[in-house]
């Protein structure tokens, strides 16, 4: 038998998988419990030369990872680009795997990149770890000030985090139960902060193992935090051969939808891709431009503001400037040359 095409829709508790012929006849239909051993068992039981199609999930990485040397392709695709499964009203497990397979079998995949070394994918899912604490942080935070709102009490600064601020704080809180109740919210911070500062030390720690981090840290505003957010989520600089490729992927493409040579709507910054990128780009912009040293960066921001007076479009010009630079010295293996700009 040649190629057979395989999709598996993959579920916490059930996966199902469907095989098709490059004729689209099918030739597998099973339903298995997840895990590995039935995964193992559902994809040998395939004669032929077998290519694999999943969706990219919480699964599809170790799906991935137990099928690769198995197999001869594992293609992982974005759920966004599968709209024909996606929005179908007729959604089924059988169908929805019939459909990776067909999508496969015409290559009308728009795949997600997966690092084949996982000492990468591991590092990916620190830095996410670090990322994953902070948004709690930061939220937890909000919530400290909504409760005090609640009590009439307004709490503008970040004095009301420190020691001193949070007595001179919750003392103003006429109920002694929603005293209590900010105070546990208050300790509930303090661990995180703790696990915040561990999370840190441990994404620092194996950043070390990546060249590119040491020298990404010499870029003007990207810091410590942002040279391993690049390296975890770009993950390798051959993953885009152009850097407009990377500013799509970073949030920061542009949309240009026409039809009959009309356009449809205005043009905007497209919201698909990696919103951690984006964020990466503006800290390291605001770094960059409030440096009390002058660097290439402030001096681009400064002649793009006064050929377009658009200090908005000047800024988004130099998101952009920055993660070409780091793309560049990544393929280059080059370090940070103020005078290149």
């Amino acid at each position: 038998m040649g190629a057979v095409y395989c999709g598996v829709d993959a579920g916490s508790s059930t996966c199902h998988m469907v095989g098709l012929d490059k004729e689209g006849a099918v030739v597998a239909d099973r339903k298995f419990p997840t895990g590995e051993v039935h995964l193992i068992d559902a994809i040998e039981s395939v004669s032929g030369d077998v290519h694999v199609h999943l969706e990219a999930s919480e699964l599809a990485g170790w799906m991935r990872r137990t099928l690769k040397t198995r197999v001869a392709r594992v293609v992982v695709s974005h759920p966004r680009s599968n709209a024909w499964i996606a929005k179908d009203p007729l959604k089924r497990d059988r169908l929805d795997a019939f459909k990776l397979a067909d999508l496969l079998r015409m290559n009308r995949v728009h795949e997600v990149h997966f690092a084949e070394d996982d000492r990468r994918a591991e590092f990916k899912q620190i830095v996410q770890h670090y990322d994953d604490v902070t948004d709690q942080e930061v939220r937890l935070k909000l919530k400290i000030k909504a409760r005090l709102r609640v009590q009439g009490v307004i709490a503008k600064r970040q004095d009301v985090y420190t020691p001193k601020g949070r007595v001179a704080y919750t003392a103003r809180v006429p109920s002694a139960v929603a005293r209590e109740a900010i105070g546990q919210l208050y300790g509930l911070l303090d661990h995180t902060l703790k696990a915040q500062d561990d999370a840190f030390d441990l994404m620092c720690r194996e950043g070390k193992r990546y060249p590119e981090i040491e020298r990404f840290d010499e870029v003007p505003g990207v810091g410590p935090v942002g040279a391993c957010r690049f390296s975890a989520y770009v993950q390798t600089p051959l993953r885009f051969n152009s850097k407009r490729k990377l500013w799509r992927y970073c949030r920061l493409g542009i949309t240009d939808r026409q039809s009959d040579g009309k356009p449809l709507g205005r043009q905007r910054i497209d919201s698909s891709g990696n919103g951690r990128l984006k964020a990466m780009s503006r800290v390291a912009f605001n770094g960059a431009i409030h440096a009390r040293s002058d660097n290439l960066f402030k001096r681009a921001f400064h002649r793009s503001v006064e050929r377009t007076h658009n200090p908005t479009h000047a800024r988004l010009t130099i998101q952009r400037k920055i993660l070409a630079v780091l793309l560049a010295m990544w393929k280059g293996g080059t370090c940070y040359q103020d005078d290149k700009g």
